[in-house]
């Protein structure tokens, strides 16, 4: 598994594709963020700190990306819950629903442009 390429894909009924991510890592990789940069600049000062705190962490990023139109949510959860949050989050895209609240995960972010 690789934070590079997505764990999923999916269509939903409307054509759609949604790429699914799910990664373990301290600094955010929001795509289209404008904070990146800032973030990026700080975290390549700590990056073996992250990398280690990463190792250490039992919290994971499931994130659902779709690129056309640009719409992106993400999810945090646990080691233990990361596959049922998966199948839940590709089961309800797959029918056309985005799951908001989820069992033993929370919704962090969600962005569509304006």
């Amino acid at each position: 598994m690789s934070v590079f390429r997505p764990t999923v894909r999916v269509h939903d009924p409307d054509g759609r594709e949604w790429e699914i991510y799910a990664y373990k890592l301290d600094i955010d990789l929001q795509l289209g963020d404008a904070r990146l940069l800032r973030r990026a600049a700080r975290a390549v000062k700590g990056t073996w700190l992250s990398a280690f705190r990463s190792l250490r962490s039992d919290r994971w990023t499931i994130e659902a990306i779709c690129f056309v139109p640009r719409e992106s949510y993400t999810w945090r959860t646990t080691r233990e819950f990361k596959g049922q949050v998966l199948a839940r989050v590709e089961g309800s895209l797959a029918c056309g629903d985005v799951p908001t609240r989820l069992t033993n995960a929370m919704l962090v972010d969600w962005r569509r442009p304006r």
